[in-house]
């Protein structure tokens, strides 16, 4: 057996191995049924021997030749000189699934992460921000390299707010919608909120939020957008800059504009969606103005024809309108 290949086995294996759900006679047949033709050299030495002499052993590899948890097998093989010669790799549907653990960055776990590689390949801005993302500045928060692309698409999905498929730039004077501005402006006071506390994850979260909504409203408004490229600026100043050009402030660098203005006026719901619960059970859901009065809402209410159809003619016993939450019908 001495020189019998090392095997690699993913990471699920070796749990299910050392938690007692996998023998090592099952680890046999998964290589005979993977590789049939090491059948032939386990029947050579014998299975019961062969089954003895196994030992599962977890191996660190270097995070940065992983991507999605995918060993890229080649430069593994290239990176080490301790595995052996001809080694076999366990695959599943073509691909070697590598596990995560949480450990400290350090050399002896080849876990180290270079700033310059992740730069090289996503942005400065885009590690700037995950960085941020990843949670409270003053907690320990395990890395992976995995969650990076989410920044990445978020920069993207910004750049879309202003620029078509083809880069051509989108921005419009129009005036802003209720709607656009409500998005904004909620973004504006909690970004203000979670910077006092330096709750930057948060920040992040909430811009990325906002970007979606946007988005989902087709909005490429000036008045909007400009606000919002200023909220990102601290966490992503190169796209900002880039972005701020394309207003027309070619002059003066956006490190230097005013931070939005809250109005809370903006974000005030003008009706809100009540409830209709009949002797406890929830029949229907009205939109009434915020502005009504308890028996203007009770008025509507029983008036409603869904509401009417549950009453079957009868005058209820009671009405309880609790504003902005709830109105219960009593029969």
């Amino acid at each position: 057996m001495e020189n019998f290949p090392n095997i690699y086995f993913p990471s699920n294996y070796y749990h299910e191995f050392i938690n007692g759900k996998l023998s090592k006679r099952n680890l046999v047949e998964i290589i005979e049924e993977k590789h049939p033709f090491l059948k032939k050299i386990f029947q050579k030495y014998g299975t019961e021997i062969n089954i003895k002499t196994i030992k599962l052993t977890a191996l660190h590899v270097d995070v940065n030749i992983v991507e999605n948890d995918i060993l890229d097998i080649e430069k593994f093989k290239k990176s080490r000189n301790d595995i052996g010669d001809n080694p076999i790799f366990i695959l599943e549907n073509g691909k070697y699934i590598c596990g995560v653990e949480i450990e400290k960055m350090s050399k002896r776990w080849f876990n180290v992460v270079n700033p310059d590689d992740i730069t090289a390949k996503y942005g400065t801005d885009t590690l700037r921000l995950y960085e941020m993302f990843l949670g409270p500045l003053e907690q320990a928060k395990p890395w992976n390299t995995n969650g990076i692309s989410g920044s990445f698409n978020f920069l993207r999905k910004v750049w879309r707010l202003f620029y078509d498929d083809n880069d051509n730039l989108k921005l419009t004077d129009n005036e802003p919608t209720k709607e656009e501005l409500k998005v904004i402006h909620s973004t504006i006071k909690k970004v203000e909120d979670d910077i006092t506390r330096y709750s930057f994850n948060t920040v992040v979260s909430t811009l990325m939020i906002c970007a979606n909504e946007l988005a989902a409203l087709k909005c490429s408004k000036k008045a909007i957008l400009e606000q919002f490229v200023i909220l990102l600026s601290p966490y992503a100043p190169h796209i900002s800059e880039e972005l701020w050009e394309a207003f027309g402030h070619e002059a003066g660098t956006i490190s230097y504009a005013k931070f939005p203005i809250f109005d809370a006026s903006l974000v005030q719901e003008s009706t809100f969606e009540y409830p209709i619960s009949i002797n406890g059970k929830v029949r229907a859901n009205i939109a009434l103005s915020v502005d009504l009065s308890n028996a203007d809402i009770e008025t509507a209410v029983l008036e409603n024809t869904t509401v009417q159809k549950w009453l079957e003619g009868k005058a209820p016993k009671k009405v309880i309108v609790v504003p902005k939450r709830i109105v219960n019908v009593v029969m």
